[in-house]
């Protein structure tokens, strides 16, 4: 019998790529499988999209946040219902390739992993592919303090190995979660050697959002991870200057 695997989805005015996001869901070869919507007060036409699918598959199930709370609070609702011995994340505009689900899981419980990533592609707002990205084979803790390799949307957690589970309510929370659980449980996270689904961006907000990310990053080093000064400027420093070399290989 294969494991249980919840799919955690936070979704606000996502009705532009939510239909494709669910479809890439539906497509996975593997089936054991529940799909967690948490609507963050949406205002746009996304629970339309939702109550189609809802519909269609029982394995897709429908939850509203009381009021909005962002990406944080959205997904540990989510990650607080769910009942799959394994953790997926999948951002409501990001897709899977048919083969991810399948492709982790098998990787995990053959070798006895407890978090995974794989690679991923880059793709626009037409799902046309921008570039591949290739992560570190391994991640440990201080592999990702110089360098935020993991999307959430292609990480996989044994929820029932991994404790603190749970998403900070900062700004970055994302990498202050793959952190957390990286250090709090003396974990690496494990790649398999597959590109198992696309990264959307936005171009326009890529340029705008550096210099927030930056300010984020050190935020997360000196007043989450409580590094003191010499680590946090150590840390940093590599952060940009691995900014700087995608930048270039970009041009």
């Amino acid at each position: 019998m294969e494991p249980l695997v919840s799919i955690i989805t936070p979704v606000y005015n996502a009705e532009e790529f939510l239909e494709e996001t669910l479809l890439s869901v539906l497509n996975q070869t593997y089936k054991n499988w529940e799909l967690i919507l948490i609507d963050d007060c949406s205002k746009d036409d996304s629970y339309k999209i939702i109550e189609k699918y809802l519909g269609i598959d029982k394995r897709i199930k429908y939850l509203k946040n009381k009021r909005n709370s962002g990406p944080a609070v959205t997904r540990n609702n989510g990650i607080n219902i769910s009942k799959g011995k394994y953790i997926a994340f999948l951002d409501s505009d990001d897709l899977w390739y048919k083969d991810k689900l399948k492709k982790q899981i098998d990787f995990m419980e053959k070798n006895n992993k407890n978090i995974c990533h794989g690679n991923y592609e880059m793709i626009n707002k037409k799902s046309n592919v921008l570039k591949k990205i290739i992560t570190n084979k391994e991640l440990t803790y201080k592999v990702l303090l110089k360098e935020n390799q993991i999307k959430t949307s292609f990480l996989i957690i044994n929820k029932e190995k991994i404790n603190k589970i749970c998403f900070p309510n900062i700004r970055h929370e994302d990498f202050a979660f793959f952190l957390d659980i990286l250090k709090n449980n003396n974990e690496k996270s494990v790649r398999i050697d597959e590109v198992i689904g696309g990264y959307r961006v936005q171009e326009k907000s890529i340029s705008s959002n550096k210099l927030k990310s930056a300010l984020w990053t050190w935020k997360i080093y000196r007043e989450y991870e409580k590094l003191n000064l010499v680590k946090s400027c150590y840390y940093f420093i590599n952060y940009a200057l691995r900014g700087i070399k995608k930048y270039k290989k970009k041009g």
